[in-house]
C-alpha cells in the first residue's frame, strides 16, 4: 500500500472543521484534528506532537478515514461498549463521588473491580467525563490536631451563631455592614498554570522579589472592597488608615469588622481608632474561613498566573486594574464566587486509603 495522502474536498473541510470545534466527544474532536493538520501540510510526526499522542495513534486515524471516511472518524467509542458502561453509570457515579480517584489507573482498577470491564486507559478517562468527572485539583483547608477538633468545632459553631451570623443577617436587612478584613502580598514573580494550548506554552521568568501590599475590607453584602496599598509593609498604622477610609464612606449603622488575628490588628492604636469611630472588630476564632482570602485568590489567577510582567510599575498597574474592575468587568464572576457559604472542618471530605 503506498503512502496516503490527506487531501479534504470543500465539503469535508467544513464537516471536518465542525467536529474539530464542536463535536461532544473528545475523540472525534481529537480525530478531526489530527485530519485538518495533516491536509493543511502537517508530517504526522509534527502532528502527533501537537496533539500529544503517538504517531501510531495519527497514523491510525488516517487509515480509518481512508478505508471509512468521515463517517467512521466521527463514530463515537467503540461498538458494543457504550452500552456496557451505561448499565453501571449510577454505581460508578456512587463509587467515585464516595471515593475519588486518584489517576485513571486507578480508576481502571476499581471500575474493573466493581463492573467486570477492562478498558484502555483513553476508553476510562473518557467514560469518567462522561459520568461529569473531572480531573481536580485538590484543596486543603487548616486543620487542629484530631485532640484540639472538638475544641475548634464548638469555637467556631459558637463565633458563626452568637455574632457572624446576626452581623450578616442584619447588614442583608440594611441595618449595618459586615466588612472581612485581611491582607493580600503580591509578590512579582512567575507564576506557571495549567493552560488549554495545542504546544507548551512557556513564559519569561520575572526577576526580582518587589511587593505589592494590600489590606483589603469586602462588604460581605454590598460586594464592595475598600484598600490600602503599598510596597513597604502592612502593620498598625496601614490598619488604621483602612479605618479611615471606611469611615470616610460615611455608611449608615452598624459596622462589623471581621478579622483574622494578624498581630497588627490587636495593636492598642488600631482599637482605640476602632472605639473612636464607633467601629466593631471581631476576630476569628482559629483556623477559621476568611470571605475575603476567596477575593486574593482570584485576583492572582487574573493578574499574575501565566504572565508576564516586564518591571514592576506594569505589575502594580495590572493588580490595580483587576481590583478597579470587580464591580464592573468581573461583577458576575465576583457575584458568584463570594457567596456566603462557608467552608468548615465538618463538611470536608476525608480521602480513605
Amino acid at each position: 500500500m503506498g503512502w496516503f495522502r490527506v487531501q479534504l474536498s470543500e465539503v469535508e473541510e467544513q464537516l471536518v472543521l465542525d467536529h474539530r470545534d464542536g463535536h461532544i466527544d473528545r475523540l472525534v474532536r481529537q480525530r478531526m484534528w489530527a485530519l485538518w493538520l495533516l491536509h493543511c501540510g502537517e508530517a504526522r510526526q509534527k502532528t502527533a506532537e501537537i496533539l500529544q499522542v503517538s504517531r501510531t495513534t495519527v497514523q491510525r486515524h488516517v487509515e480509518a478515514y481512508r478505508t471509512g471516511g468521515l463517517s467512521r472518524l466521527a463514530r463515537r467509542g467503540e461498538a458494543g461498549t457504550a452500552s456496557e458502561w451505561t448499565t453501571f453509570d449510577e454505581r460508578l457515579k456512587a463509587e467515585f463521588r464516595e471515593r475519588p480517584a486518584r489517576s485513571v489507573a486507578e480508576a481502571g482498577e476499581r471500575i474493573k473491580a466493581l463492573t467486570g470491564l477492562e478498558r484502555r486507559p483513553t476508553q476510562v478517562r473518557h467514560h469518567l467525563h462522561r459520568l461529569g468527572l473531572e480531573y481536580r485539583r485538590m484543596r486543603a483547608i487548616p486543620a487542629p490536631p484530631p485532640k484540639k477538633l472538638a475544641e475548634h468545632l464548638a469555637e467556631q459553631a459558637a463565633f458563626v451563631e452568637s455574632k457572624r451570623q446576626p452581623a450578616l443577617e442584619a447588614a442583608q436587612q440594611g441595618r449595618g455592614h459586615v466588612f472581612f478584613v485581611d491582607a493580600s502580598h503580591f509578590v512579582m514573580g512567575t507564576f506557571l498554570c495549567c493552560l488549554w494550548c495545542v504546544t507548551r506554552v512557556f513564559v519569561k521568568a520575572a526577576a526580582g522579589r518587589q511587593r505589592l501590599n494590600v489590606l483589603g475590607a469586602w462588604n460581605a453584602v454590598t460586594h464592595e472592597l475598600v484598600s490600602v496599598l503599598n510596597t513597604a509593609t502592612v502593620n498598625a498604622d496601614t490598619m488604621c488608615e483602612l479605618l479611615r477610609k471606611i469611615a470616610a464612606l460615611g455608611l449608615a449603622g452598624p459596622i462589623t469588622l471581621v478579622l483574622d488575628n494578624a498581630q497588627y490588628q490587636h495593636a492598642a492604636a488600631v482599637k482605640a481608632l476602632a472605639t473612636e469611630l464607633g467601629r466593631h472588630l471581631e476576630f476569628l476564632p482559629g483556623d477559621s474561613p476568611n470571605l475575603i482570602e476567596r477575593l486574593w485568590k482570584f485576583l492572582k489567577r487574573r493578574a499574575l498566573y501565566g504572565r508576564y510582567h516586564p518591571d514592576f510599575a506594569s505589575f502594580r498597574t495590572v493588580i490595580e486594574t483587576e481590583i478597579e474592575q470587580l464591580s464592573t468587568t468581573h461583577n458576575s464572576a465576583i457575584t458568584s464566587l463570594m457567596t456566603l457559604n462557608f467552608q468548615t472542618f465538618t463538611n470536608v471530605s476525608p480521602l480513605s486509603a
